[in-house]
């Protein structure tokens, strides 16, 4: 338990370099027994003594095992209890879709109370105007990526309220900014969906979340849950692959 509370003490303190008397501090262990762990630490390349500033500070035997974790991680089994968990907790159904190049796939979904039928089934295919997903992603591309999809790729049309592109790009800002998107019946007519970014260990955005539920069945305080609930659903999910937020 030591090892691992001295180990981890460096993701919870944003200094790069620690010293043995501030790591003792931070633990609340003593001088001594911290000493002895970092000693073990640095046979197995997990910290470094810096000899000028006589500070400690995490090594590239971290990063061994970070990628050989990441190598074995697959974005489905990650989130699905995540997924579920939301589902549970909403009563909402929730799906995941994942990033390609011109578009995005789902790739799960859980359904909550309510029982209608949305567009997003698993395998199916959305564009990147199509959806509260879908929109939590395209905001999150770089400017290039976005400018090569909006230039290369005819807008989906589902209802009237479906976003052209130019109606999206505006969009983006707000996006970005608040960390999450509305889908008002732009795919399913009644429908009114949230959406979330994920992001993988680099901090790029690879997936996008989502819980949508019926429109009249919802007040003004549901729909503020569920957009609480998937920012903290959609930050487990990117913390499960190696996502630290600035």
């Amino acid at each position: 338990e030591n090892v691992l509370t001295v180990l981890f003490v460096w993701t919870i303190h944003p200094q790069k370099e620690l010293g043995l008397t501030e790591i003792s501090r931070l633990t609340e262990i003593n001088k001594s027994t911290v000493y002895k762990i970092l000693q073990s630490l640095q046979r197995h390349d997990l910290v470094s003594l810096n000899p000028e500033t006589k500070k400690y500070s995490l090594e590239h035997g971290v990063l061994k095992l970070s990628n050989v974790f990441l190598k074995q991680l697959d974005l489905k089994n990650a989130a699905h209890p995540i997924i579920k968990e939301l589902a549970e907790k909403s009563g909402k159904t929730v799906t995941l879709a994942l990033r390609k190049e011109r578009h995005l796939v789902f790739i799960d979904r859980v359904d909550g109370n309510e029982s209608v039928r949305f567009y997003c089934d698993i395998g199916k295919v959305t564009y990147y105007n199509s959806g509260a997903a879908a929109k939590a992603v395209f905001a999150h591309l770089t400017e290039q990526e976005r400018e090569d999809i909006t230039r290369k790729e005819p807008p989906a049309h589902f209802t009237e309220n479906t976003k052209t592109w130019e109606e999206l790009l505006k969009e983006v800002p707000s996006i970005r900014q608040k960390g999450y998107s509305i889908s008002d019946e732009e795919v399913d007519a009644g429908v009114f969906a949230v959406g979330s970014p994920i992001f993988d260990h680099s901090g790029r955005v690879v997936a996008g979340m989502a819980i949508a539920g019926l429109k009249f069945s919802l007040s003004e305080a549901e729909r503020e849950r569920m957009i609480s609930l998937i920012g903290e659903h959609s930050k487990m999910i990117s913390s499960k692959l190696g996502y630290i937020e600035a």
